[in-house]
């Protein structure tokens, strides 16, 4: 992992274990691309947090995506967060950076964990806030059937995807 990407937030691992189709979607994007994706906790000044739901999630995630070429991370964020949420977000400090493997379901060498990584991505999560609200889901996203909604939250639902690891930062 690169230790340019934000060298002063904390770090922790993630091990992402997902079928052969959904690793061969990512592995252009890990092996030629950026391999870097950015997401916001987005604040406003009631301390709501503004989460989405899209269609590749199991539950509320952040607003982020995949770092574009030429593209720094924050700037990556804070689009995003108007792509999915329409809130024009002033992206703050990193909070976190999960350090991703990639795994095919149902590999397992001989528990050696990484024998069985694919490829390897970053994941930065920053701090931002915003103030307004948050349009209907026909608005938002690149794509119309993108996303699914978003809102405003006073705390982080219990359905927060990746909410094991992102909860303490957020």
């Amino acid at each position: 992992m690169s230790p340019d990407v934000a060298p002063d937030a904390p770090r922790e691992p993630q091990t992402l274990r997902l079928p052969a189709s959904k690793l061969d979607s990512f592995r252009a994007w890990a092996t030629r691309g950026t391999a870097l994706a950015a997401a916001a906790r987005v604040r406003d000044s009631e301390g709501r947090i503004a989460l989405v739901r899209n269609r590749w999630s199991d539950g509320w995630t952040l607003p982020g995506g995949a770092v574009e070429s030429g593209e720094s991370p924050a700037e990556a964020a804070r689009r995003e967060v108007r792509e999915e949420t329409g809130l024009d977000a002033t992206v703050g400090e990193p909070l976190v950076v999960l350090d991703q493997s990639y795994v095919a379901e149902g590999d397992v060498n001989d528990g050696d964990a990484a024998a069985d990584v694919q490829f390897t991505a970053e994941y930065v999560v920053y701090s931002a806030f915003a103030e307004g609200a948050i349009p209907g889901a026909s608005e938002l996203g690149v794509d119309a059937d993108e996303i699914a909604a978003a809102r405003w939250f006073a705390s982080p639902p219990a359905d927060l995807h990746d909410g094991d690891l992102l909860r303490p930062y957020l």
